[in-house]
């Protein structure tokens, strides 16, 4: 089963008083409601994008970071909880007059409306749900254990303690099995991340007489719209008067949905998505153990563009689910990957001053921050399946599951024996 993948269904609205009721009584009773329910499901939420300047029409967004194939995991959903996908689903435009109980006329409407990410990132690649409910469990299992038998324990070898627990874990009904491990694949991704760089290199060169001119010629144009466009600068500390925080920090993890508009012109649209191309290779290439550019403290995060089909505004998408507040984590964002902020991000309105495309920019941390704020958007509803966890816990059970039924004599056995 493919895992840790990503949807966005986006449609627009037909009848949004309804929405608007069904959405707060979702958001009131959100744990014992059907979005907890849906299967194969990390992280997912509706949110509603209006448009501030009335051009465009409001749209309902169900974004999601599940396992399986997009039609197998929309088919699942609707066998399971379709009374309550329709509720919220029924309520766009084109909804199929059965809903959800005519599956095929169901995942035909969501594949339609699913927009594919311009980036994704997932901080634990190769692992479903299923595995890290299954692996939290196990490693509690195991703390249970050494809690209850530390005297024995102390006297045995490495190899018996390891037995002892890979027993006891598959008493209580825990898969135990090293498979999955993940190792290979993250040699895989990282090896067809240097072929591809060859490739393009290779590329490049046999070009090289047209694309330096090309080259030249477009940083030349970058450098003349940065001079042009320059936003005003913050002229107060950072603040949120939309009351975001309100709905922040009331567990492990956090979300933010941010709405920007493209520059307008062919240019800023084709720059943004080629540096997003960039950001997305990095991140299904090369940045594969659970970091994203040095920063640990994300689950999913991925950017949309929303098309206008008359061509009039283009808008960038951020879905983020991360652990921690919201300061610290465009903090960590600041310190770690400022430049690739900037490079997505100059290309939309209102980011601070930048040069050359990856310079400045979010290092402006005041300016930065303010801007963050002003685009973000209420987010309706949103459900984590790792409610206890952060990155870091995820990772460290899936690492002790993999190594409980371990080789005897494994080398790594006495350190996995500390991270217990």
């Amino acid at each position: 089963m493919k895992t840790g993948r990503a949807l966005t269904v986006v449609a627009e609205i037909a009848g949004r008083e309804e929405l608007d009721r069904v959405l707060q009584q979702l958001r009131g009773q959100l744990q014992a409601s059907f979005v907890s329910r849906l299967p194969d499901t990390h992280f997912t939420r509706f949110v509603i994008i209006d448009d501030d300047r009335g051009e465009l029409p409001a749209l309902l967004v169900w974004e999601s970071n599940h396992d399986g194939s997009t039609a197998a995991y929309l088919a699942k959903c609707a066998g399971a909880e379709p009374a309550g996908l329709d509720a919220v689903l029924g309520c766009c435009a084109a909804y199929p007059a059965r809903g959800a109980r005519d599956r095929d006329a169901f995942v035909g409407w969501a594949k339609r409306r699913n927009v594919r990410a311009e980036a994704f990132y997932c901080a634990y690649r190769g692992v479903s749900r299923a595995q890290v409910d299954n692996d939290r469990a196990v490693h509690d299992a195991i703390r249970d254990y050494l809690d209850a038998h530390r005297g024995e324990l102390v006297e045995l070898a490495p190899v018996e303690i390891q037995h002892r627990l890979a027993a006891h874990v598959r008493a209580q009904g825990l898969d135990a099995r090293p498979q999955g491990d993940g190792e290979a694949m993250v040699l895989l991704r990282k090896l067809g991340y240097y072929a591809a760089l060859v490739v393009v290199a290779a590329v490049a060169l046999v070009l090289f007489p047209i694309t330096v001119p090309m080259a030249y010629l477009g940083w030349k144009e970058l450098r003349r719209r940065e001079e042009d466009e320059q936003p005003p600068k913050a002229t107060r500390p950072v603040h949120d008067d939309e009351g975001h925080r309100d709905l922040e920090d009331r567990i492990q993890q956090n979300q933010l949905t941010h709405v920007v508009d493209v520059k307008p012109g062919t240019f800023r649209l084709v720059t943004m998505r080629g540096f997003l191309f960039l950001v997305d290779v990095l991140s299904r290439g090369w940045c594969v153990y659970g970091d994203l550019a040095g920063i640990t403290s994300i689950h999913f995060a991925r950017w949309v563009l929303l098309k206008d089909p008359r061509g009039r505004r283009h808008r960038l998408v951020f879905f983020s689910n991360y652990d921690g507040s919201w300061d610290a984590y465009l903090g960590e964002f600041i310190d770690r990957a400022a430049w690739g902020l900037t490079g997505v991000w100059s290309n939309t309105d209102g980011f601070p001053a930048t040069e050359g495309l990856i310079r400045k920019g979010a290092l402006d941390e005041e300016a930065f921050k303010q801007w963050a704020r002003d685009h973000q958007r209420p987010t309706q509803v949103w459900w984590s399946g790792v409610r206890g966890a952060t990155v870091q816990n995820v990772r460290d059970d899936v690492w002790i599951r993999r190594r409980l039924a371990g080789p005897v004599g494994d080398p790594d056995l006495p350190g996995w024996l500390r991270k217990l």
